[in-house]
């Protein structure tokens, strides 16, 4: 979650170090000193699309203003975290050859990010293997995942310039963010810099590619305020891939002394050309989606004790039209309203936290293909003739409980997560989970852990229909049980971490091809087994050699995973295309004074296999996913006021694809300019 922490007049420290200047963090909202902070998060490779990981156990005294830890429900002290946790910084993103934050994740370990369009226009997320409706989509802690589908829970109305940090959790979150966080979960944080400026920025590339943003905060005496506005089109870099993306960000916070309040107000507006991205058969696919979210969180500390409080809403419109063509052949209009509300209490004990709180959350769809009949029909906006027939509707709420310990070099995490959904019945579902770690000294740790996790189906698992598809409106939740034990060792210079996990998921949700009706139909007919190792390393070498040495770091990570299912007879549309061999190099070096190069090249290996489609007869053919290599590279001088950049993805111009039949830009060149503003 979540949380900040501002300047008091003194620090804060923890009783059981006594003389030691250790911090309470965010419970206490004030200035926190640290002397010797051991980061439990995960190592993060760093350079050109892929960063440097915020991992460091070198003993240092810092003063931090603010802390954001997503490992449990409540704020935690770093070390202790028994997870694989993830992390990128603003500073990592600001020196990435990206353009969306989509793009942000396309590089880092054990996440697979599949493309149907470039630039954000739609991609899926998915961590260990999981499929994209398992991995839960947060904005500063607030679940924003998209109920009709995952393909839209990367609707995100901000943009590179408001995000300060991503986090990634790895593996089962249930006892922390709830239902559907079954492979693990993805938080955007953003953040408003600590003076007022103004950021203008311009980028044009091939295919008339542009990306124009503006962006500033300004300060009151107590109040911060922040807006981001950007646009990206393209014209395509082949037949019918064209997009618009517009995002409007506002964050507005309140720092009284009584209650502090974080005010979050969002737009995104996305028009593309979906070329096959349902189907190779239609290659003049189009969408038109329109997302708005709000959601307003306060806090309340006294002492040890903090209770903090959030209600958020989204909406999201979706227009699907089979033929851009001729629209009204065939066309889906889709309307999903999210509501909910989380509140949670920790107090600070003598060797740990004890935490407890409860989130609730309705869903509800209005459609004219997916739920049930509707009595009354809702006339769809902004359309003159066209209605909503159809409605579902599902309410979900937790109430959890976790307490934290730390005893010497020993820490654990142990909490259980009940839930109630109404589309399960009456039937309550309970999560428990527990992490350890051991940390012998500030540069080794080794740590484990055993949760579970259930996914809801999604309304278009449920009842999507299409020339294509059928859905099930009788499927059961999916179940997870996932093991994982790890290492890391830490020093000045160096960050290597190894990490293996074992998950086990019972009814899992497939698309399942049936050969008599020519059409994918879901059904709970898997039990899928999945295990992997990942490993990750990066050498310092500025820090080693100094910041005038032409190398700055290296960077390299490899992944392996393997899955199995019980129902081997049926061909399956995504479970099985998981990313089986991963590996990357990164490389960041100075070409002159404030002039950089980073390159990332990425090698990888996906399982499975797709339905390969002929247009010139309109054959299948079953065919696997082709292993390949892509290099990105990009090229900056930055000053605090000015960057210029010119970047190059897919370097190599090399043929390749995240999903079946969807080919993917070649060489894409891009360059631009941010002018900075400061007082």
């Amino acid at each position: 979650m979540n949380h900040d922490v501002k300047k008091r007049s003194a620090p804060a420290c923890f009783r059981r170090w006594a003389n030691k200047a250790y911090a309470i963090f965010n419970s206490l909202h004030r200035c926190v000193k640290i002397g010797v902070l051991c980061v439990g998060y995960t190592m993060l490779v760093s350079s050109e699309r892929s960063f440097a990981q915020a991992d460091s156990t070198q003993v240092k005294k810092i003063d931090l203003e603010e802390v954001e830890v997503s490992a449990d429900a409540a704020p935690n002290v770093f070390a202790p975290v028994g997870r694989t946790i993830t992390q990128v910084r603003k500073s990592d993103i600001d020196q990435a050859a990206v353009q969306s934050l989509a793009d942000m994740l396309e590089f880092i370990p054990n996440v697979d990010l599949r493309q149907r369009g470039p630039y954000g226009a739609q991609a899926d997320v998915s961590i260990r293997g999981s499929s994209f409706d398992q991995t839960l989509i947060l904005l500063n802690g607030i679940n924003i995942s998209d109920p009709q589908t995952g393909h839209y829970s990367l609707n995100l109305p901000i943009d590179l310039e408001s995000v300060e940090k991503i986090e990634v959790l790895e593996g089962p979150a249930a006892r922390i963010f709830g239902n559907n966080a079954l492979g693990g979960a993805v938080n955007f944080i953003t953040g408003t810099q600590p003076e007022n400026y103004l950021k203008a920025s311009l980028a044009s590339g091939q295919y008339w590619f542009y990306k124009a943003a503006l962006s500033g905060t300004a300060h009151t005496c107590r109040t911060t305020h922040h807006l981001a506005v950007s646009q990206t089109a393209s014209d395509g870099y082949m037949h019918n891939t064209d997009f618009k993306n517009l995002n409007i960000f506002s964050q507005n916070k309140w720092n009284n002394n009584v209650v502090p309040m974080d005010l979050q107000l969002g737009y995104t507006q996305k028009d593309f050309g979906a070329n096959s991205f349902y189907g190779p058969k239609y290659p003049d696919q189009y969408e038109s989606l329109h997302t708005f979210f709000a959601a307003l969180k306060g806090g309340v500390t006294a002492g040890r004790f903090s209770i903090t409080p959030s209600v958020y809403w989204r909406r999201n419109y979706d227009q699907y039209i089979l033929n851009r063509n001729h629209p009204d052949a065939y066309r889906n209009f889709h309307y999903t309203g999210t509501y909910g509300a989380d509140v949670t209490a920790s107090l600070a004990g003598r060797f740990g936290r004890i935490s407890a709180g409860v989130l609730a959350r309705s869903e509800r769809i209005y459609s004219n293909n997916l739920g049930e009949p509707m009595d009354t029909p809702r006339k769809v906006p902004r359309q003159d003739d066209k209605w909503y027939t159809q409605t579902g509707q599902r309410t979900n709420i937790s109430a959890f409980a976790e307490q934290n310990l730390y005893i010497g070099k020993w820490s654990a995490s142990v909490g259980v997560l009940m839930n109630h959904n109404n589309y399960t019945g009456d039937q309550l579902n309970v999560y428990p989970g527990i992490d350890l770690a051991f940390h012998p000294n500030h540069t080794f740790k080794v740590y484990a852990s055993a949760n579970r996790a259930m996914r809801l189906p999604t309304f278009t698992d449920l009842y999507y229909q299409s020339p294509m598809n059928i859905g099930n409106p009788d499927l059961e939740p999916e179940r997870s049980t996932e093991y994982e034990l790890g290492a890391k060792i830490t020093t000045g210079c160096w960050n290597v971490n190894v990490s293996y996990f074992y998950r086990n998921i019972s009814d899992a949700i497939d698309w399942i091809w049936l050969d008599d009706l020519q059409k994918w139909h879901t059904m709970n007919l898997t039990d899928l087994y999945t295990h992997g190792v990942s490993t990750s390393g990066r050498w310092d070498v500025k820090r080693a050699a100094g910041k005038n040495f032409p190398l700055q770091s290296l960077t390299a990570y490899y992944t392996f995973m393997s899955s199995n299912k019980s129902s081997n007879q049926y061909k399956s549309n995504y479970v099985m295309d998981y990313l089986r061999h991963r590996l990357n190099f990164g490389l960041t070096h100075r070409i002159a004074e404030k002039v950089c190069a980073h390159w990332m090249i990425g090698w990888q290996d996906r399982n499975g296999t797709y339905m390969q489609y002929h247009a010139e007869d309109g054959s299948e053919s079953e065919a696997p996913y082709d292993p390949f290599w892509q290099i990105d590279l990009r090229i900056y001088r930055q000053t605090e006021r000015l960057n210029i950049f010119v970047e190059a993805s897919n370097l190599g111009n090399r043929k390749h694809q995240d999903i079946g039949n969807i080919i993917l830009p070649g060489r894409w060149i891009r360059a631009g300019i941010a002018v900075t503003l400061k007082n």
